[in-house]
């Protein structure tokens, strides 16, 4: 049996505040790891210019992403500035399942929570270079009016004070080298003795 090959996928759960980046970071990441699929999430926000249905996120009505929490067929939710953000569960247990990596962009909440019923998760905070940059981001982002963007910035000093919760920290000063970061947090994960299947076996087979 091949030491290196793992029994289980590993889930790696990106959080941070809203402006952070993690979208754009996480489409670098997969851009390195080919392999390594995207959870994508459930949201009742309005669906932004740019961004397409199934592929940035689930666009689903409140009424039904409270039938999805009331059937269980949520991992994980949050509200988030008046609109739930969560994680249809079966795709994703499915796929840690067979044995593949699977990264999420997730609130902080919610990272705390999948934690919670999946510990063997990976959770990764992505930070700003700055509080200011962030608020650079947001403006230019231009997607929230004022007084959202307000209660965005307010959300994410509440948000930022939660960072040492997390298995890793990362500054997104460069969206090259925070993917190459996380890149690298795969890629020892994939190497901790726990998560080899089978390796007992191969070392006693090999003395």
């Amino acid at each position: 049996m091949n030491p290196q090959r793992t029994s289980r996928g590993i889930l790696v759960c990106v959080s941070g505040p809203s402006g952070v980046g993690k979208g754009t970071v996480i489409r670098r990441l997969r851009s390195l790891e080919p392999g390594i699929l995207h959870s994508v999430s459930a949201t009742t926000r309005p669906i932004r210019p740019g961004e397409t249905d199934g592929v940035s996120y689930h666009f689903v009505s409140r009424t039904r992403f409270e039938e999805m929490i009331a059937e269980g067929e949520v991992l994980e939710y949050d509200e988030y500035c008046g609109n739930y953000y969560g994680t249809p569960a079966a795709p994703l247990e499915e796929a840690v399942s067979r044995g593949t990596a699977v990264v999420m962009d997730v609130t902080v909440p919610g990272s705390l929570a999948v934690l919670e019923r999946m510990p063997d998760a990976v959770s990764v905070f992505l930070l700003p270079p700055s509080f200011e940059e962030l608020r650079n981001r947001l403006m230019r982002r231009g997607t929230e009016r004022p007084d959202e963007m307000e209660k965005r910035l307010e959300k994410a000093r509440s948000e930022l004070g939660k960072a040492s919760l997390f298995d890793y920290v990362v500054t997104n000063d460069s969206v090259e080298a925070a993917a190459g970061l996380i890149q690298s947090i795969l890629r020892a994960e994939r190497s901790r003795y726990k998560r080899q299947a089978g390796i007992e076996e191969t070392l006693i087979q090999t003395e």
